[in-house]
């Protein structure tokens, strides 16, 4: 990818869809350090993860913590993110209800394509901290009564 990436000049690069994506990925390019960081922060709006993780390699929460989170902060201008399963193996579900509300947010986000550990995720997820998100769309793994209360739920 970083050979191609800079090869040349791409100034109408907008949408970047990564197969075989691991945590390595995410530690080694979506960083400041990278080489690629301009692109991925400036011009990347649209980004399509087709993850190879399992769940049984990580909790969900520290995944989320570390790679989700993290890629909503790292690129600055994106608008849409999918996360899709390359076949039947489930990739680690983002798992919020634990963490601060500040844990994975984004002014800007407007479509959201993901697998959520649980239904108290999909509450966690409409409130307030994804302002502009106009598309939710969500697999979710774990569905049980739930028992928390959530709080600071925005209009839809």
């Amino acid at each position: 990818m970083e050979r191609i990436l800079l090869t040349t000049d791409y100034p109408n690069l907008t949408e970047l869809e990564i197969h075989h994506f691991h945590e390595e990925i995410a530690l080694n390019y979506f960083t400041n350090k990278s080489s690629l960081r301009s692109i991925f922060q400036e011009q990347i709006t649209n980004l399509i993860l087709i993850n190879n993780d399992t769940c049984a390699m990580t909790c969900s929460s520290n995944y989320t913590a570390k790679i989700y989170a993290h890629i909503l902060t790292f690129f600055k201008n994106l608008k849409i993110l999918r996360i899709i399963e390359p076949s039947v193996v489930s990739y680690p579900p983002l798992s919020l209800c634990y963490l601060p509300s500040t844990t994975f947010s984004s002014p800007i986000l407007t479509h959201l394509y993901i697998n959520v550990d649980e239904f108290d995720d999909c509450l966690c997820l409409l409130d307030g901290r994804l302002k502009q998100l106009t598309t939710l769309f969500v697999t979710v793994c774990c569905a049980f009564k739930s028992s928390r209360i959530i709080h600071n739920m925005v209009s839809l």
